[in-house]
């Protein structure tokens, strides 16, 4: 056998290794549901475009915006999940444990190019596959936009290794054009991936110093790539979902402030991966108090280490680069929305994981040969225990009242984990639980515009109207373009009878977004109370030809039509309703909308054929 097919059978070995290791850790999550109650509803259920691969579907993909973020090709990836398993949430959580041991295997891939060393390669590759703060861009299937970005990133940078490292010809062109070509799926991922140039530059500087080739020239296609799609992706902020965010504690130097804790905290969750959350409550610091003095102290002298290890060896230094590279668009200076994450934390993984393979490799050259196996024990145990800790927070991912549970346990403080937690509790019919935390919720951030809607609407529900009335106009002074709360508002002026007012609220959400069914059907709805048959039939039939499948509308409609006179429309209507999973047995006997088709012979035989019991 050839050095060369030995080292290729112990790389496939490794691979294998880490395979499995992602099988074991994250297998269990393929048995999980969706987090309908935390995006996972607007980017899989509610998104119409997945629902198979067409022209109109993929001009959707590429052309629209989803909870303010533009992000084509994670839509690309659910229309294949959707094409293979309907809606079974097994296959996508699959597909995302999939990606995300490839990613673990590129970057394995990565880091034998750069050092061909066996034990770096495994260290730091398994170390980025299994740690636990990796769990919440596993878990949660609205963050694989942060799994398909790293891996074209990864692509795109390997393309670029060979592109430097080819001497010349086509195909150190091909594969310089293969890696922007990478570049640009990855941005088209999540703009996480914009940090590509700086890395590529701080690469040639690190790894290719001294070499007399072109450092920057090459990186403009780079920029301008991501020029162009970084100005697609910004209008994404000027949409109702979007919207812009200001500076966490109201300004610059309030959020500079706050942010060095959270950054030394970033890296306690590094080395002591415990009590992580879906959400954190960050404190907000106005001033250089004792913590911020202290964050700044600590993370000054990582700054001076950093450099020191720098100048001792510039291609290990690099890795520290990376990291902080990676962490840059999360560091609030631009601010976004979430001020603290784990999922923040997937990009400089790979910077800290090539630290820890490199770190394993300095102890094994500094030990005698007879004590290698012992010191191979030796890391087999923190991987051990990291793959156990990762294990048990993927448990967490189960469903939604497992997730947000954990999290009001974990950060009780948070009005985010209490609105969430809450709209899990009103999805299921608790509405006291959902009452309490929505209450608990609005006493820590009385402003929290979901709080403010979901607890209108549960007031509106107890027939608590003023009460609610109260908080959702509260909500419209707060955010006046909030479409579903025009549309609660609507609700409200319903219960209280007031037509002319609910239609109002209505046709004004509408007004702000014309594609959203929800509000058509609210339109149908009040015209069917109203009793005019013509225009509520044609409100649900928009909603029908844009969503076919919704047993409410099939339901709705065969209401409509037996108020109307027309028993055979009427009763294909319910067959639909029934087919589609309508199991409310006792409405069809109460409902007086059906008075009129309840004693023909074909309503009782479709009653005995989907409800035989």
């Amino acid at each position: 056998m050839t050095i060369r097919a030995s080292v290729y059978r112990r790389q496939l070995f490794d691979m294998a290794l880490l395979i499995i290791l992602a099988a074991v850790v994250f297998g269990r999550i393929i048995g999980y549901d969706f987090q309908v109650n935390w995006d996972d509803n607007w980017f899989i259920l509610y998104n119409d475009s997945i629902r198979g691969f067409s022209l109109e579907h993929l001009k959707t993909a590429f052309s629209s915006y989803i909870v303010g973020s533009y992000v084509p090709l994670l839509t690309l990836s659910f229309m294949l999940d959707h094409a293979l398993w309907g809606y079974n949430p097994g296959g996508f959580h699959a597909t995302s444990i999939l990606i995300h041991t490839v990613n673990a295997l590129l970057i394995y891939r990565l880091f034998y190019r750069l050092y061909a060393d066996r034990l770096l390669c495994l260290v730091g590759s398994a170390l980025f596959l299994i740690h636990p703060v990796q769990v919440e861009s596993v878990a949660w299937l609205s963050d694989r936009k942060t799994l398909l970005a790293m891996m074209f990133f990864l692509l795109g940078w390997e393309g670029y290794c060979r592109y430097r490292s080819a001497t010349a010809g086509k195909a150190r062109w091909w594969a310089y054009a293969a890696s922007l070509a990478f570049f640009a799926l990855a941005l088209l991922s999540k703009s996480i991936a914009v940090i590509m140039p700086g890395v590529l530059l701080l690469f040639d500087f690190c790894f290719y110093h001294g070499e007399r080739r072109v450092r920057l020239l090459d990186k403009i296609p780079y920029v301008a790539v991501a020029g162009g799609i970084a100005a697609v992706t910004m209008i994404g902020f000027s949409t109702p979902e979007g919207g812009s965010v200001p500076y966490h504690g109201g300004t610059f130097l309030a959020t500079f402030f706050s942010m060095l804790p959270v950054f030394c905290r970033y890296l306690g969750m590094l080395v002591w991966p415990a009590n992580l959350s879906a959400v954190y409550t960050p404190t907000i610091h106005h001033s250089l108090d004792g913590t911020v003095a202290a964050a700044a102290l600590l993370l000054g002298v990582l700054l001076i280490v950093s450099v020191l290890l720098y100048r001792r060896e510039r291609r290990l230094g690099f890795w520290v680069l990376f990291s902080v590279v990676a962490i840059f668009p999360v560091s609030q200076l631009i601010p976004i929305l979430t001020m603290m994450a784990d999922r923040y934390l997937y990009f400089p993984m790979v910077g800290v994981s090539a630290l820890a393979g490199s770190g394993a490799v300095w102890l094994r050259d500094r030990i005698g040969a007879s004590l290698h196996k012992a010191l191979y024990g030796l890391l087999l145990l923190p991987f051990v225990a990291l793959s156990i800790a990762s294990f048990q927070r993927a448990a967490v991912w189960h469903d939604s009242l497992t997730l947000w549970s954990d999290a009001v346990a974990k950060e009780p403080n948070s009005d985010k984990a209490w609105e969430v937690l809450a709209g899990v509790y009103s999805a299921a019919g608790n509405t006291i639980a959902a009452r309490r935390c929505y209450e608990r919720g609005f006493r820590l951030n009385p402003l929290n515009t979901e709080i403010l809607q979901g607890l209108g609407d549960l007031y509106t529900e107890a027939d608590e109207l003023d009460n609610g009335y109260d908080l959702l106009n509260k909500l419209l002074t707060i955010k006046p373009t909030y479409v579903t709360g025009w549309a609660s508002l609507g609700n409200n002026y319903m219960k209280r009878g007031n037509y002319d007012e609910a239609e109002k609220a209505y046709l004004h959400a509408h007004d702000l977004q014309p594609e959203a069914m929800q509000v058509v059907a609210l339109l149908g709805d009040l015209e069917r109370v109203r009793g005019h048959l013509d225009q509520s039939r044609a409100y649900y039939l928009q909603v029908e030809a844009k969503q076919g499948g919704n047993f409410d509308v099939a339901y709705h409609l065969a209401c409509v039509e037996a108020m109307a006179g027309n028993t055979q429309a009427s009763l294909e209507w319910l067959d639909k309703a029934f087919q589609r999973g309508f199991n409310d047995y006792s409405k069809l006997y109460e409902d007086p909308q059906l008075l009129s088709v309840r004693d023909n012979s074909r309503f009782r035989e479709l009653v005995s054929r989907y409800f035989p019991q």
